[in-house]
């Protein structure tokens, strides 16, 4: 049982939305699968220097999950490595204050081998089958926002939050194991750690009400979405093209939250660290088909599609807070507290992909250019629970709701003077938001730059590709929206890929 020796005065709050962090209770998982899925540039330098617009060109360790008949143009064996460097920088701005901060990463972004056999009969020139690994998302992203509040704590998301449960504080003592030290959910969390306090007559209010409150907070995400890939390709007649590609994916993802608040003028508490840890892991299988027909020696059309991936996805969520209240306040042999870990499980259906391009050689074999379209259809994304029908009819409407399918364009072109090469490349990535102003998003660019060296028995391939993307962070939510803000934040990203192959 609490007991609290020092008293504060209290009046009640209003009741507020969902906390902005991730949860369990209530929480719209159609947020993470567009996290998961939305793709930017990747594969082979060289594929990137071109902006991805690899649907009717083939030949490049790519093809092997854009569209497999590439690989029919192969006519030696190849091994490729790719590894990726990022840099981001994000500034965030938070009741008018503004943070700065820089992080960088490695990964590989593409890793495989491609066997090219000679045909059988007359008409089918050549195969080839490869297998790869190949990184479609990166996740690693750091940001922090810090600012003097002198409207509101996240104690006041808390005590809004039991006040709406219309829980008493003896059913919120047993949602704490004595035994175990652990919670069964925030709100049990934030009234052992003394954030809350019931008040005369129902409700909550929170136990800190001096201001200003500094508040501190941090978001470290990390992991990505990998596949590996087993394609293959034929060639008939050098002039049609057919592949398919099975993909297995694999995703790791995890994001760590915290959010210290200290109280200059603090009666009960000199301050306290409200954090969660969300990890997800996954698997799942999809399959992508696709053609290139030639139309003439200078001009190829291509077309691919990739089935939804059916994932299976384990999800495990944990909160703690930390807290440093002022002497002869309460009585606590603890100064950390945590939750009982949440385990979810459900599938994610990702959305079907389709391309259509066409690659256009020059003459003199100077070059090529290649455009395309791509369709992604996001509306088309799933989240099931197979014991909870209405949580997963929930969610299907969420994602209707909240999503559109959207056209993307890719465009790169590659110039050739000797055994050097010159690439540069655009996307154009629709927003598949139907309500862009309130997350603060839109559509993007992405300008891809490349070189490059290719002879008989080896290449290397370096591009640069560079992103920009305004979003918001909102540490918690209350029913009066003047109470609390949002944390604006202006990310660039820029990422170097470097390809080195060899043929054999």
């Amino acid at each position: 049982m609490k007991k609290l020796i020092f008293g504060a005065i209290a009046f009640t709050l209003g009741i507020s939305s969902s906390f902005a962090q991730l949860s369990l209770n209530g929480h719209f998982y159609g947020e993470e699968a567009l996290k998961f899925y939305s793709y930017g540039n990747y594969g082979s330098a060289r594929s990137q220097g071109m902006g991805g617009a690899f649907t009717a060109l083939g030949g490049d360790l790519s093809s092997s999950y854009i569209n497999p008949a590439g690989l029919g143009f192969y006519n030696k064996s190849e091994f490729t490595i790719s590894p990726i460097f990022t840099t981001t920088n994000t500034t965030s701005n938070y009741i008018d204050n503004s943070t700065k901060l820089s992080a960088s990463n490695m990964n590989i972004g593409q890793i495989g081998v491609v066997f090219s056999n000679r045909g059988v009969g007359t008409r089918k020139k050549r195969t080839a089958w490869s297998i790869s690994y190949n990184t479609l998302a990166n996740f690693n992203n750091d940001y922090s926002y810090s600012g003097s509040n002198k409207r509101s704590s996240i104690s006041d998301y808390f005590a809004e939050r039991a006040t709406q449960r219309g829980i008493s504080s003896e059913n919120l003592n047993e949602e704490f194991n004595t035994t175990t030290r652990l919670a069964s959910n925030t709100t049990a969390l934030a009234y052992q750690a003394y954030l809350i306090d019931p008040i005369q007559g129902g409700g909550y209010l929170a136990s800190e009400l001096s201001t200003p409150v500094d508040q501190k907070g941090n978001v470290s995400e990390a992991g990505n979405l990998g596949q590996i890939n087993v394609g293959y390709g034929i060639n008939y007649d050098d002039k049609t093209y057919i592949g398919a590609s099975l993909g297995i994916q694999n995703l790791n993802y995890s994001q760590l939250t915290d959010l210290t608040e200290k109280f200059p003028n603090g009666v009960i508490f000199n301050g306290f660290t409200f954090g969660d840890e969300l990890l997800v892991k996954g698997t799942g299988l999809n399959l992508t088909v696709g053609a290139i027909m030639k139309l003439s020696d200078n001009i190829r059309v291509g077309a691919n599609i990739t089935s939804p991936t059916s994932m299976r996805v384990n999800e495990t969520y944990t909160s703690y807070v930390a807290y440093d209240q002022k002497p002869n306040t309460f009585e606590s042999d603890e100064q950390e507290l945590f939750t009982v870990p949440n385990d979810f499980k459900y599938r994610i259906s990702s959305p079907l992909k389709a391309n259509l391009g066409t690659s256009i050689f020059l003459p003199k074999k100077l070059g090529v250019v290649s455009i395309e379209a791509e369709y992604v259809g996001y509306n088309m994304m799933n989240i099931k629970d197979k014991e909870d029908n209405r949580w997963s009819t929930d969610q299907k409407r969420g994602i209707q709701s909240e999503f559109k399918d959207v056209i993307n364009f890719k465009a790169g072109g590659e110039l050739r003077f000797g055994v050097a090469r010159v690439r540069a490349g655009l996307n154009y990535l629709g927003d598949p938001r139907k309500n862009s102003n309130a997350y603060n998003t839109s559509s993007s660019l992405i300008g891809t730059l490349g070189a490059g060296v290719r002879n008989n028995r080896f290449f290397a391939d370096i591009s640069y590709s560079r992103t920009s993307r305004d979003f918001a962070f909102t540490p918690y939510n209350l029913s009066n929206e003047t109470d609390y803000e949002s944390a604006t934040l202006k990310q660039t990203k820029g990422t170097v890929g470097i390809s080195f192959g060899t043929f054999f």
